[in-house]
């Protein structure tokens, strides 16, 4: 009877405690990794999201130039140099020949050159923009990894919790059978349960330990420390904002803006270049010195006799890629806004099972295996039943975990659809001067 209380005690308690038993691990000497540290260690170990920091740096420099006019062209030259006759290379006494020396400056138009430095301005907020969506996904992406290792573990202690009850359950069959109140099927059926609940902890460390080298692609080998306990699953309010189409903030959405701006730029930069810039050019000659010395200005400007060919065209195109951007802008609001309304559809609806799963399933389960436990102890049922039953209220606890570990997943989605602010995602370039 006392073996017997012991069964009935064991096989009671593992589908209430569950996931309970993690409070009461033992605490772990080396401090634990939590979700906002590894955001933090993901973002600073974020090479694939920092590697667009050198194109942001490359624009806003190239904007810089662009705003400039261009260098000046010195120019040196022998001109009427006589190749024969009495005064054959000569550079004195033929009253043409001249020692020519020119500065060249050509004068690019204001406009055209605000227009190209805001063309390059453009292309920094563009790549800037790109490297925010490297952000998110990275922050997403360690947050997965580490709510996966999270629930791995977490499935882990819930199999452990009900090793010991399983092996009584063994015991205890081949105790009835010994004694003439079990079968031989009771017996092979407790042994069969014992072998798959190893064989399911096999694969749960399995899990663990591709989890565990996930997690260390992100944050490095803090990801062998223990982990913290997992934050609630509430929605955040930066999240409920996006349910009311306040999409500016994600940053696929304003990387897409950032590239219709800098398509309408390139229409600027284009619609300026059809007005030619002037070229002035300044020269000294020397000559002989029975002869006076000459200087010269020349002014250059290039003619546009066939706009409608080149210049007209190069707009043209510019406007086409223009509508071609705000046409894929338009597809990433429609996608993100979609999406975002789906994922909270779902997250509330997963939010809304876990609670029914904790009001009426697993006390359900309990109660069916109190009952089957309580039919054998009254000999009016088998130990097999009871050890379906208990089978049964296991799978239930390890079906709300999954549940449970999909929508904790969900909400990473979300939650991190927009980058935290951490120290690394500052601005790669202060604004330039």
């Amino acid at each position: 009877m006392l073996f017997l209380r012991r069964l009935t005690l064991a096989l009671l308690c593992a589908p209430v405690f569950g996931l309970a038993v993690s409070q009461a691990a033992a605490a772990p000497s080396a401090p634990s990794l939590s979700l906002e540290e590894t955001i933090a260690l993901a973002t600073t170990h974020a090479g694939d999201a920092e590697s667009s920091r050198g194109a942001v740096e490359a624009a806003v420099q190239m904007a810089v130039a662009a705003g400039q006019l261009p260098d000046p062209v010195l120019k040196l030259g022998l001109n009427n140099v006589p190749v024969n006759g009495p005064d054959q290379f000569s550079l004195s006494r033929d009253f043409m020949t001249m020692r020519s020396i020119s500065v060249m400056q050509e004068f690019t138009r204001s406009d055209k050159r605000r227009a190209k430095a805001a063309r390059f301005e453009a292309e920094a907020a563009a790549a800037e923009a790109q490297r925010g969506v490297g952000l998110a996904n990275v922050q997403r992406n360690a947050v997965g990894a580490w709510l996966d290792r999270w629930y791995a573990e977490q499935t882990g202690i819930l199999l452990g919790h009900h090793a010991h009850p399983r092996e009584l359950a063994r015991q205890a069959a081949t105790a009835a059978y010994r004694s003439g109140r079990g079968t031989r099927a009771d017996v092979l059926a407790a042994e069969l349960e014992v072998q798959k609940l190893r064989d399911r902890e096999d694969e749960n460390r399995v899990a663990v330990t591709t989890t565990t080298l996930n997690l260390e692609r992100w944050v490095g080998p803090a990801a062998n420390r223990p982990l913290s306990e997992r934050p609630p699953l509430d929605v955040p309010p930066r999240v409920q904002q996006l349910a009311k189409g306040e999409f500016d903030a994600v940053p696929e959405m304003a990387a897409a803006q950032r590239e219709v701006s800098l398509a309408e730029s390139e229409i600027q930069v284009a619609t300026q270049a059809k007005r030619p810039d002037v070229t002035v050019e300044l020269m000294y000659s020397q000559r002989g010195s029975a002869f006076s010395n000459m200087g010269s200005v020349n002014v250059s400007f290039p003619v546009p006799w066939d706009q409608g060919n080149r210049q007209d065209r190069d707009v043209a195109a510019k406007l086409a890629q223009a509508n071609e951007a705000r046409a894929k802008s338009e597809i990433v609001r429609r996608n993100t806004q979609a999406m975002v309304g789906a994922k909270l559809a779902e997250l509330q609806r997963n939010l809304d099972r876990l609670r029914r799963y904790d009001e009426k399933t697993l006390p359900l389960a309990t109660s069916q295996a109190d009952a089957a436990l309580t039919a054998y102890r009254a000999n009016t049922g088998s130990l097999l039943a009871v050890a379906e039953a208990n089978e049964r209220a296991i799978d239930t606890v390890l079906e709300r975990l999954t549940l449970e570990a999909k929508t904790a997943k969900l909400w990473a989605d979300l939650s991190f659809l927009v980058p935290l602010p951490t120290a690394q995602t500052e601005p790669a370039t202060k604004e330039s001067k």
